[in-house]
Order: C-alpha cells, then sequence, then structure tokens
C-alpha cells in the first residue's frame, strides 16, 4: 500500500512540475514598431542608454521582418560609428546620428500609428 501511494505520490508531483514548465514559457522579446522608434529617439537625444542599445542591436526580431531589417541596419550603424559613453551623452558619432534619424523617419513609415 505504501509502496503504491508513493507512486502515486511521485506521478503527481512530476507531472505537477511538467505542468508548470509547460505553463511558465520562456519569455519573448517582442518589440514594436512604436518601441523601437522610442529607442531611435531616445539615441538621437542622447538619452538612450548604452546597454538599451547594445540589447536592441544583439537580439534578433523574430516576428517583424521589417523591424528586423531596421536592427540589422543599426548594428551596421553601431560597428561604423559608436562612441560609448565616454564624456557624451550620446552613443553614435554625429553620422551615426544622421544614419538613425534616416531609420526613424523610415519607421514612421511603416508606423500608421
Amino acid at each position: 500500500m505504501t509502496l503504491l501511494i508513493s507512486c502515486l505520490l511521485s506521478v503527481l508531483v512530476c507531472a505537477g512540475v511538467f505542468a508548470v514548465l509547460y505553463w511558465v514559457r520562456t519569455p519573448h522579446y517582442r518589440l514594436t514598431a512604436t518601441e523601437v522608434a522610442r529607442l531611435l529617439e531616445w539615441v538621437l537625444l542622447g538619452q538612450a542608454t548604452a546597454n538599451d542599445w547594445r540589447v536592441f542591436c544583439d537580439i534578433p526580431i523574430s516576428h517583424d521582418a521589417r523591424l528586423e531589417a531596421i536592427r540589422q541596419q543599426c548594428q551596421q550603424i553601431d560597428e561604423l560609428y559608436y562612441i560609448g559613453d565616454g564624456g557624451s551623452s550620446y552613443l553614435l558619432s554625429k553620422d551615426g546620428l544622421q544614419q538613425v534619424r534616416r531609420l526613424l523617419d523610415e519607421l514612421r513609415g511603416f508606423d500608421p500609428g
């Protein structure tokens, strides 16, 4: 009898663990066009942190091909024009900021709201 109860309890605990793991899924990085536009505005205003910029440039956006194309262009801008936090609130050089402005204008053309 004790063996049967132990087996049933083990099965219930395992089923509970699997149910919790199924229910609690891996978080997804799902940016909207509005959020990307806000980040690009922050970059232009010198208000974006290096961490904000890094996360955006380094994590692919799989749910929206247009946003992914903009992210990839930002990666290229980062490689060419990144100046970091050194003494200025701006993360990019003047040329980099112009490129970001162009991307922001392009993005706003995509975003109906």
